[in-house]
């Protein structure tokens, strides 16, 4: 499946002062809205960014899942994912007015690639048709099944990153592209012989 995506993320980050007196080199942050994320599966998220040279860093993402969010009945997997990423940035206006030195805020283009997966259980609600009259139906049934999911793309990132003291804002905004593979076990659903009950507003995670 491709997909183009827009995400709006903002990032609370601290940042670590490195040895150097002038610039920071490292940065440490976390992504707090991973935590409540229901687009994917909420991440415990962490990243570092270093400093390549004074308009250039390199900033690498890692996240795992830390708790389960599925509401079935029957348990095929035990609910687990991660996702990381990695992106190279250029601070915009340092690279164009050849200024060494950061301010408090500071905007940015990046790109970046991404790659997530994880697995959980879900369930379906269903009928079964009348073979004689489609239009009939004879039972409706809950269908619990497993999901594995994994997702990989690019993405073209622009932010802007507020610095106060040793603490950094990184509201930023995302355009890309994205394949996810999906993955279904124990599915008895055969949409040749049953038709979904659409009061069920989630089928297939």
């Amino acid at each position: 499946m491709k997909r183009i995506i827009v995400i709006l993320i903002v990032m609370l980050s601290t940042c670590v002062y490195s040895q150097e007196s002038k610039e920071r080199n490292w940065g440490i942050k976390i992504n707090p809205v991973q935590l409540i994320d229901i687009a994917s599966f909420p991440t415990l998220q962490l990243s570092v960014e270093r400093k390549i040279n004074y308009y250039s860093s390199l900033n690498v993402e890692v996240g795992y899942q830390l708790y389960d969010v599925s509401n079935t009945d029957t348990i095929f997997f035990k609910e687990k994912g991660f996702k990381t990423n990695i992106e190279g940035r250029i601070y915009l206006q340092k690279l164009f007015n050849s200024r060494v030195k950061s301010k408090r805020s500071e905007l940015y283009a990046g790109i970046q690639v991404f790659y997530r997966e994880n697995q959980t259980n879900s369930f379906i609600r269903y009928v079964a048709t009348d073979p004689v009259n489609e239009d009939e139906y004879i039972d409706e049934y809950v269908d619990d099944f497993g999901v594995k999911k994994n997702a990989k793309g690019i993405n073209l990132t622009v932010g802007n990153q507020f610095s106060f003291a040793r603490f950094i804002l990184e509201p930023f905004v995302v355009f890309g592209y994205m394949y996810r593979n999906t993955s279904n076990t124990d599915l008895d659903y055969d949409e040749s012989k049953h038709s979904l009950n659409m009061n069920h507003a989630f089928f297939f995670r």
